[in-house]
């Protein structure tokens, strides 16, 4: 399967990079959904791919940067031609969402709640869900592509998490939200970079994808810190709008 970046900025977008959205599709490139939908996003995922060829929209939790263009996907979803091939294009969200209510059902698209306890199915994917250490309610995401048997864990946002190591047992592709430096120590918002190479290192991934850095941080060195800790063993990709990961 295959994982493209739409955007990747924590917090807010800058120049071409939007915040949290990211495209994964299947092997075959049959099957799309959208793993958030930060800013920017609508319009940056025509890049790579029409927005009427979605399938699916997976959301993590409320926060702007990971949800911002969602009402301008259900404009396009409504009002661009050739319409939608999947339709309703259902837009998944956590039960207990605050957001979730201000989606309209149009027709083009609906709003359906995931059961983080449970296996979400999607066309050849398989969703399990973990909550993070976040300020608002937010779920990790596992995804299996059951044909492969190939692994993508998206962490979006959360502080340290210990059982986030036995989630990414063994993922082919870590991305991981790396928001802070090590100085700023453990927290209940974001993973350090320390935190991050932790994680993939106990989690023994083959991949790891350092996301949600925010705009103005010293990219350097987080991802330095990111690499003084990582295993070799472990490939160390970049995160930047446009970027393409096979597994």
């Amino acid at each position: 399967m295959k994982l493209r970046i739409i955007g990747c900025a924590g917090g807010y977008p800058l120049g071409e990079n939007g915040t949290s959205s990211y495209l994964l599709s299947s092997s075959e490139g049959d099957y799309h959904v959208l793993l958030d939908a930060g800013s920017g996003s609508a319009l940056a995922i025509e890049k790579y791919l029409d927005v009427n060829s979605l399938d699916a929209v997976v959301l993590s939790h409320d926060h702007p940067d990971h949800v911002a263009d969602v009402g301008i996907f259900q404009h396009l979803f409504l009002l661009k031609k050739p319409a939608p091939q999947t339709t309703p294009i259902p837009i998944y969200h956590f039960p207990e969402s605050t957001f979730a209510p201000l989606l309209v059902d149009d027709g083009s698209s609906l709003a359906k709640p995931y059961q983080p306890n449970g296996v979400l199915k999607l066309g050849p994917f398989d969703f399990t869900f973990i909550k993070t250490v976040h300020p608002l309610e937010c779920y990790a995401m596992r995804i299996l592509e059951r044909e492969t048997g190939k692994v993508i864990v998206y962490t979006a946002d959360s502080g340290w998490l210990e059982a986030m190591i036995a989630f990414a047992n063994e993922a082919d592709l870590l991305v991981a939200d790396c928001n802070f430096s090590n100085e700023v120590g453990q927290n209940d918002k974001h993973f350090t970079a320390e935190e991050v190479a932790r994680l993939a290192n106990e989690a023994k991934v083959k991949a790891l994808v350092p996301t949600h850095l925010p705009p103005q941080a010293d990219k350097g060195l987080i991802i330095g810190q990111v690499m003084e800790d990582l295993n070799a063993s472990i490939s160390l990709l970049e995160a930047y709008p446009g970027a393409l990961y096979e597994v």
